[in-house]
């Protein structure tokens, strides 16, 4: 069952499904979404721009088996969302979703009260040139209808083997064994991305053998 909030303004649906998590009762999913989004966050300091076309919700979720795997998970179920109505996705480590190497969809991962949520940004179509729309011409959106798809969806299809889930999250890899460059705090890696590691880190093949990275921005060389 999903208890689903959705509003019309919020500064973030990450702060509205705070708010719903810290008075939930029963087990019960709560997805949080909107009509508009103000102050939409990234990854670390990076905010995620809202645009018409943009959809913009947080969901409940038990973490995956190996926890560090969940953002990856997601970004592969909304992959395989968008490919049952005849989208071509494709990943990026660590937890963007792109449409011919722009991004189209982010992902952030939290806790709070001892609860993990997800914020999604996703781009069903764009007006801005450097990010990528799902659809190439706009349309109406009924944003609540959205997301409660997709979190069903979600929900429906969650992994329970981690191998099968690496498997299939490389199979949709925009830039496995293509040079790319990841940079890690201060220190900035030029490498061949040859896959995840057991925790869902990124190995990448550089000069000196291979590089475990478990944090960063990639870019494609």
């Amino acid at each position: 069952m999903i208890k689903h909030v959705h509003v019309n303004d919020c500064d973030s649906t990450q702060n509205l499904i705070k708010e719903q998590l810290r008075a939930k009762t029963g087990p019960q999913h709560i997805l949080a979404s909107c009509e508009n989004q103000t102050a939409g966050r990234g990854r670390g300091d990076k905010t995620w721009l809202t645009m018409p076309g943009t959809l913009c919700f947080s969901l409940s979720l038990m973490p995956h088996a190996v926890t560090s795997f969940t953002a990856l998970e997601l970004s592969v179920l909304i992959a395989q969302f968008f490919k049952k109505k005849g989208k071509e996705i494709k990943l990026k480590w660590p937890n963007d979703l792109l449409i011919e190497n722009k991004k189209c969809c982010g992902i952030l991962v939290q806790s709070s009260q001892d609860q993990m949520f997800a914020g999604i940004g996703i781009n069903l179509f764009s007006e801005n040139d450097d990010f990528a729309g799902i659809y190439e011409t706009e349309f109406e959106i009924d944003k609540k209808y959205w997301a409660h798809e997709i979190a069903e969806f979600i929900y429906a299809h969650r992994f329970t083997d981690t191998i099968a889930l690496k498997l299939e999250w490389m199979q949709t890899c925009s830039h496995l064994n293509e040079k790319v460059t990841i940079t890690e705090s201060d220190e900035v890696l030029n490498g061949i991305f040859v896959g995840l590691g057991e925790h869902g880190e990124a190995l990448l093949k550089t000069s000196e053998g291979i590089r475990s990275i478990y944090n960063g921005t990639l870019r494609l060389s």
